[in-house]
């Protein structure tokens, strides 16, 4: 019995040595698959919702914009387009459409049927303005336009003929309108700003309502410092224009960054990778040169 465990072989210290170093191998390779794909994983996080904040940006501004409405010749009351720079644009930005369901009697007041009515929400006096399309000789279109007129009460109820259901609109004084065809078209708008700005450390676009004196607020971001949000202005002939009553489309470039630092494929230097998309939208013209 003892001359058999005697005969016994263990591991000898050499072959310990080797399983700890081939242990180790095995061990570091592990680890370093599992911090790779724990990286890629991030990037790619981080890469889904990048291209998920520019694609946002590229959807969000031209609807926006795409309602503004410019008048080539007109006079500059009738054109959506207020102030514009290379990352920055102040419009009426247009809120909801309807029809008047009776002539205005007064010189301040407008009944829109609620039937007739479509937009993000109901006017706010003070907030929204309101527009009113003037025929004018019904048989040419060139004395058409659009007054704008400040909103300063909002009533509901039953307000149209027949007890049906209507918004009324005390509006600013304007003798125009009493005498105003059933079904005229009304536009309610408030004047906002889209514009790129910095907090924090770092670039966003941010928006604002003008009409109600909001701070500027985050849209969407983080962007690319400095360009990550571009307007340019282009007339009827596709030429750029910096006259704001020549505008006919405006091209709109969203680049953005990764909220995070990243490996790139879950290798290489930490950085912000970039998307850039980049839209271009047709003005809607009320009225044609």
């Amino acid at each position: 019995m003892l001359t058999s465990m005697r005969n016994r072989r263990g591991f000898t210290l050499v072959e310990i040595l080797i399983s700890l170093v081939i242990l180790s191998v095995v061990m570091g390779a592990i680890y370093q698959l599992l911090n790779t794909t724990q990286r890629l994983s991030r990037a790619q996080t981080e890469q889904v919702s990048l291209q998920s904040n520019v694609r946002t940006g590229s959807l969000v501004v031209p609807s926006e914009l795409r309602e503004l409405n410019t008048v080539v010749g007109g006079t500059v009351g009738q054109n959506d387009v207020l102030i514009m720079a290379n990352d920055d644009i102040t419009y009426r930005a247009m809120r909801g459409f309807g029809q008047l369901c009776e002539s205005p009697a007064s010189q301040t007041q407008l009944r829109i049927s609620r039937n007739s009515y479509s937009g993000y929400r109901d006017p706010v006096a003070g907030r929204d303005s309101v527009y009113v399309f003037l025929d004018g000789n019904p048989d040419v279109s060139s004395d058409d336009g659009w007054m704008p007129l400040q909103i300063t009460g909002v009533a509901t109820g039953n307000v149209c003929p027949g007890a049906a259901a209507g918004i009324t609109l005390t509006t600013a004084a304007s003798a125009a309108l009493p005498g105003l065809a059933v079904r005229t078209p009304v536009r309610t708008y408030e004047v906002m700003q889209l514009s790129l700005y910095d907090a924090d450390g770092r670039s966003w676009l941010g928006a604002r309502s003008v009409s109600a004196g909001e701070v500027m607020q985050p849209l969407l971001g983080p962007l690319t410092a400095g360009n990550g949000f571009r307007l340019e202005y282009f007339n009827s002939t596709g030429a750029a224009t910096t006259n704001r009553t020549a505008v006919k489309s405006i091209r709109i470039t969203v680049r953005g960054q990764t909220d995070e630092m990243v490996r790139p494929g879950g290798t290489g230097y930490m950085g912000r990778p970039e998307e850039e998309l980049v839209s271009q939208v047709l003005l809607r013209n009320s009225i044609r040169p």
